[in-house]
């Protein structure tokens, strides 16, 4: 009787169970280059965000008004036509109202004379002052070298903007403030949405990030406030022991 030699194959079963994994395989990969992109997308917003943060963190380290930016002379409060009546010069003394005579915080500058806060933010190129940013925008890229539609990456590419906007806002402490029924609730309204066009003892910085990427992690404004006050500046003295 002859004897039948058995050679090694491929199962049918092993066929099939082999087939399904590719398929799966297969049919994940889009799902996995989408969460990549979003992951990208993500990644990006966090960068933007410390961007704009720094963006503010600069523009604070700048002078209050192009008024205050002259070295030869101690930067001064400056007078504002619609401040708070509360936080005007108290004559004779040139200081506002319980600020002690050693200092230095004086509506006069060093040499004499006092100045008004600028009417109209105009950008200049020395960017000495708040005001200087009213206005600057900046565009994050992810692919600075890519210059059109078709450049490799594309697919994730997103530009956001961070726009800047410097303006002053009310400083009157008692506006928008108001009590229910005569009760303890004290309601205080957004004050970075009370903005004035004549000048007064605050300016509001305004960071704005968009973007017309229409992906849902991008898709949103977001917005960062900060604000600088009218205070004048210190001046350093040397004392002999």
């Amino acid at each position: 009787m002859k004897k039948m030699k058995m050679r090694s194959a491929i199962a049918m079963i092993e066929l099939i169970f082999s087939i399904v994994v590719m398929g799966i395989v297969l049919m994940s990969a889009p799902m996995l280059v989408s969460i990549a992109a979003k992951s990208g997308y993500v990644a990006m917003q966090q960068e933007s965000i410390a961007a704009a943060s720094s963006e503010i963190g600069m523009i604070l380290t700048r002078q209050w008004d192009e008024g205050n930016t002259d070295f030869n002379k101690t930067a001064p409060i400056l007078r504002t036509t619609n401040g708070d009546s509360g936080l005007d010069e108290n004559v004779p003394t040139g200081r506002r109202a319980g600020t002690p005579s050693s200092s230095q915080r004086s509506f006069f500058t060093s040499v004499g004379g006092d100045l008004d806060a600028s009417t109209n933010f105009t950008a200049e190129a020395d960017f000495d002052d708040i005001d200087d940013y009213n206005g600057n925008n900046t565009q994050l890229k992810l692919y600075n070298s890519e210059t059109t539609g078709a450049d490799i990456g594309d697919y994730v590419d997103t530009d956001i903007n961070i726009q800047t906007t410097v303006s002053y806002m009310e400083d009157d402490a008692s506006n928008g403030i108001s009590y229910v029924n005569g009760g303890p609730t004290l309601t205080f309204n957004d004050p970075f949405n009370r903005v004035t066009a004549a000048t007064s003892n605050i300016k509001s910085v305004n960071v704005r990030l968009t973007t017309t990427n229409t992906a849902t992690e991008l898709n949103k404004t977001i917005i960062l406030n900060a604000f600088s006050c009218n205070i004048g500046t210190y001046e350093l003295k040397e004392r002999n022991y």
